[in-house]
């Protein structure tokens, strides 16, 4: 039992560490102009293009296009945030 303890303890370490880390990185984004391309934005938000363009890109709610085809980085994860 102990060492199955010391194991669950490991991984509830590890994914508390990981899990602060994403939201470190994710406040530090806002720093800078944080405005992405459609590329960025589908690679930060970790999907296709297509994908982008069917669910995304014109869901009510969702960040608004800027001029340029671009996307505000911190507009993106205000929106996260409130999805979960």
């Amino acid at each position: 039992m102990g060492n199955f303890l010391e194991s669950l303890s490991e991984w509830i370490k590890q994914t508390v560490k990981a899990a602060v880390k994403e939201l470190l990185d994710l406040e530090r984004s806002k720093e800078g102009n944080g405005l992405m391309n459609i590329k960025e934005t589908c690679e930060f938000l970790g999907i296709s293009t297509s994908c982008f363009e069917e669910h995304y890109r014109y869901k009510a709610g969702f960040p608004k296009e800027l001029p340029a085809k671009r996307w505000s980085r911190y507009a993106i994860i205000e929106w996260l945030k409130k999805q979960y």
